[in-house]
């Protein structure tokens, strides 16, 4: 057993990682011999007895116990061992005992597993404790530690942040389901789920040990002063509020079930015939959506962006479960389609409200990363790289953007000889060259993206020549579109060299022009 002064530690073995997941909150809050260094030597503190009475009282409809005493070693070991199996506990009020070799030794998950946690929206939440029935009511498990603070004039603090929750396969488990495993003996509850996040915990002392202190985050008045300070902390609050959250997903909060008494009820029950599957009927609501979908894919593949887009919102109102449709792709092996959500994002971007589009998309890929595992830069680039494949040069805010989709639309002008569009777009990319921010030291986050749009600047300028030379059939017009190039480039003698490379490549080309 630990000393008092660590109270609410895990006990750290020889053997790997978990090899004895013990959170004991206090020998002492429920009943328990010795005496924690805070409560020794303090006149009118609460005897043994009286302190295992209010640990009795605080268990009792208290199944969502925050972890804010647990050290950066549990909150990891507690996390490994939830990877593979369901954590059971021994919970009594103030103490609460993970029982590590509770689980099937041979098949991991087989008493039920967490899987993969749902991460979602939050926002940074709290709460103060300012005496000890707040104490006992609202953290429990930290009663032990943290009694002897409020106690002696301090105020608590919590400030937290929800990222996620991780839920257990099972809504119940019954005693028959662990009985004959020795690991589990003295088990009261399962953890169904538990919170992902950060928090901080701090604490705030009455210089003048005046008790009637109103905490921490009130405002200070009259005879008391706060000098605030940290207690204990787990991830980092600031991580919540980034798209990777990788420093927000710690267990803070459990959510225990009570082990159920007797014999679980599926053990012995038959199976389960499986019913026929209904196939909708041609009429249904269901292949209505499906095929105006098919219809609006169709319509985004020739360039409509528009009519695809009313399509897909057609397909919608038929079909309702499209909107949770994140996928990148769906249907049979033999009958695959984008996913609804992406596809959408898609369309409105080619109806020509890229921003709009650009959003859309950037949360489709939000919901799909589970895991958290992109940050917000991977993210953003993702979402310019697809909108450059989709937007209309029409709608680029920054130059780098209008480069490299006029290039796109440039290629597609020349297949069809469309000179006017064709010099348009060249014209428009000489203009903005100069614009790009091609500095590492002035633009960070995307100067690379501009050196490369600038490279992409580059090779605008021959197809744009080549196809209003074709277009008009005049080989000078063709020749002003590459001399455009020179207003970018530092180099004496470029109109000359211009027109003599230009000269080479219609004979080489054979370049319909005169």
């Amino acid at each position: 057993m630990h000393s008092s002064a660590n109270l609410f530690r895990l006990r750290r073995p020889l053997l790997p990682v978990l090899a004895s997941l013990s959170v004991v909150a206090s020998t002492v809050a429920c009943g328990g011999g010795g005496v924690p260094p805070t409560m020794a030597g303090r006149q009118g503190m609460l005897s043994q007895t009286a302190v295992a009475q209010k640990c009795e009282e605080a268990a009792k409809g208290h199944d969502r116990p925050f972890v804010v005493e647990w050290d950066a070693t549990d909150l990891a070991s507690f996390e490994a061992k939830a990877a593979r199996d369901t954590i059971f506990v021994k919970y009594e009020g103030c103490k609460l005992v993970v029982l590590d070799r509770c689980s099937d030794g041979v098949v991991s998950g087989k008493l039920g597993s967490y899987g993969t946690p749902q991460f979602t929206t939050g926002t940074v939440q709290g709460f103060e404790i300012k005496n000890e029935g707040e104490l006992y009511a609202k953290l429990p498990l930290g009663a032990a530690n943290l009694s002897g603070r409020v106690q002696a004039g301090e105020s608590l603090a919590l400030k937290y942040f929800v990222s996620g929750v991780a839920q257990n396969t099972r809504d119940a488990i019954y005693t028959s389901d662990v009985k004959a495993n020795p690991g589990c003996a003295g088990a009261t509850h399962f953890v169904w789920a538990y919170n992902l996040g950060a928090f901080e915990l701090a604490s705030a002392a009455n210089s003048s040990a005046e008790v009637e202190a109103s905490g921490p985050m009130a405002a200070g008045g009259g005879k008391k002063s706060h000098a605030e300070k940290a207690v204990s902390s787990g991830g980092k609050l600031a991580s919540c509020e980034t798209q990777d959250q990788r420093a927000c997903r710690v267990p803070i909060r459990l959510a225990l079930r009570t082990i159920t008494a007797g014999e679980n009820p599926l053990s012995q029950a038959a199976p389960a015939k499986p019913d026929a599957p209904a196939a909708p009927g041609a009429d249904s609501p269901e292949a209505q959506a499906k095929q105006l979908l098919k219809e609006a894919i169709r319509k985004y593949d020739q360039g409509d962006g528009v009519g695809a887009l009313e399509l897909a919102n057609r397909a919608m109102g038929f079909d309702p479960r499209l909107k949770n449709e994140y996928d990148e792709e769906v249907g049979p092996q033999d009958d695959r389609r984008p996913g609804f959500m992406e596809f959408r994002a898609r369309a409105v971007m080619l109806a020509g409200k890229c921003d709009d589009g650009r959003k859309d998309y950037r949360a489709v890929l939000s919901t799909r990363d589970r895991k958290h595992e992109k940050t917000d830069f991977f993210l953003d680039r993702e979402v310019e790289k697809v909108a450059n494949e989709v937007c209309s040069s029409a709608t680029a805010t920054v130059p780098r953007d209008y480069i490299t989709r006029a290039y796109r639309e440039l290629k597609a002008a020349a297949k069809v000889k469309d000179g006017p569009r064709c010099k348009a777009l060249a014209a428009g990319v000489t203009e903005r060259v100069p614009k790009l921010d091609q500095s590492a030291t002035t633009n960070k986050t995307g100067w690379d993206l501009d050196q490369r749009a600038a490279s992409l600047a580059g090779n605008v300028y021959d197809p744009a020549a080549i196809c209003v030379a074709e277009s008009t059939k005049k080989c000078a017009e063709g020749l002003a579109v590459l001399k455009s190039q020179c207003k970018n480039v530092k180099m004496s003698g470029c109109d000359d060299i211009t027109a003599k490379n230009w000269a080479a490549q219609k004979d080489r080309l054979k370049i319909d022009c005169k």
